[in-house]
């Protein structure tokens, strides 16, 4: 049956954008960042606009317009790299998200960053906190090519963020998801084994091995890593999904029928339920099909 394929790779884009809204802010972020105000540039002792990245990007979800228009104003008093940035982000909620993910990739090449001057970007050497940060940088470039249903970029832009941060997980995760949906289940397998040891980031990982355990045909070690996830998290869409996939594998309909409605009723308005209900359909269709 044709549902399994349609639901594998759908199902990979979208467990990457399914985290993008809590962690676009925490991943450009400066260390110990103010609390989010409204986006009102403050006027400094000389009477000059205190523009921040943090006071940028507090609106960006609600008033992605009004980010885009501070961060334009912001570069026009030399904003540079921070700026450009935030302008990104604000398009991705615009949906200009190919134009805003070349964009993070392009940030995400210069080194020394960030830097306020634009007159001076790449010019500085690299730190470890720059390089932590064009590392986030890379891995919202990565997502933003996903959700622009460009995988080839988004695993070029995950590579390279790789380079800078070898051992960042979410990096290492969009990477595995957009290998597997470029049909390298092997990438995916490599770059998730070890598996993290933050157990939040342990069963994300397990999510995505088991995809990729899947695409090589060993559905047994797929099955063992969405169980050893769904232990951890048994209300999970994304591992219930997969394990429904898992299970029209292995012939098991009615388990995998059961899955896909758990999906459904756990979340009624998610994506992973509508990828469920599609695979419902096409079960009551051929009902027989592996």
């Amino acid at each position: 049956m044709a549902a399994g394929a349609v639901v594998a790779g759908a199902c990979l884009l979208l467990a990457a954008n399914a985290a993008w809204n809590g962690r676009v802010m925490a991943a450009d972020a400066p260390q110990a960042a103010p609390a989010p105000v409204p986006v009102v540039p403050e006027q400094g002792e000389a009477g000059h606009e205190a523009w921040s990245f943090a006071r940028c990007t507090a609106t960006v979800s609600d008033d992605p317009d009004g980010a885009r228009d501070y961060a334009e104003d912001w570069l026009g008093h030399g904003g540079g790299l921070e700026a450009e940035q935030c302008a990104a982000l604000a398009r991705i909620e615009l949906g200009d998200v190919a134009t805003a993910a070349a964009s993070l990739d392009r940030l995400a090449h210069v080194p020394g960053w960030p830097v306020g001057d634009p007159a001076h970007a790449g010019a500085q050497p690299d730190t470890a906190q720059s390089l932590r940060r064009r590392a986030a940088v890379a891995e919202q470039a990565a997502r933003a090519w996903q959700a622009d249903d460009s995988p080839k970029q988004a695993f070029d832009s995950a590579a390279y963020g790789l380079t800078l941060e070898p051992d960042d997980v979410p990096l290492r995760l969009v990477y595995a998801r957009v290998a597997v949906e470029l049909d390298q289940p092997q990438r995916a397998i490599d770059i998730l084994t070890p598996l993290p040891p933050v157990p939040a980031e342990r069963d994300e990982a397990l999510v995505a091995r088991a995809a990729a355990w899947r695409r090589l045909g060993r559905i047994e070690q797929a099955m063992a890593d969405i169980n050893a996830a769904l232990k951890d998290m048994p209300r999970n869409g994304a591992a219930l999904l997969e394990r429904g996939i898992l299970y029209q594998r292995e012939g098991q309909m009615a388990q995998a029928r059961a899955d896909w409605q758990d999906v459904v009723t756990l979340a009624p308005d998610s994506d992973e339920a509508d990828l469920a209900r599609q695979d419902l359909s096409l079960l009551e269709t051929d009902p027989e099909a592996p």
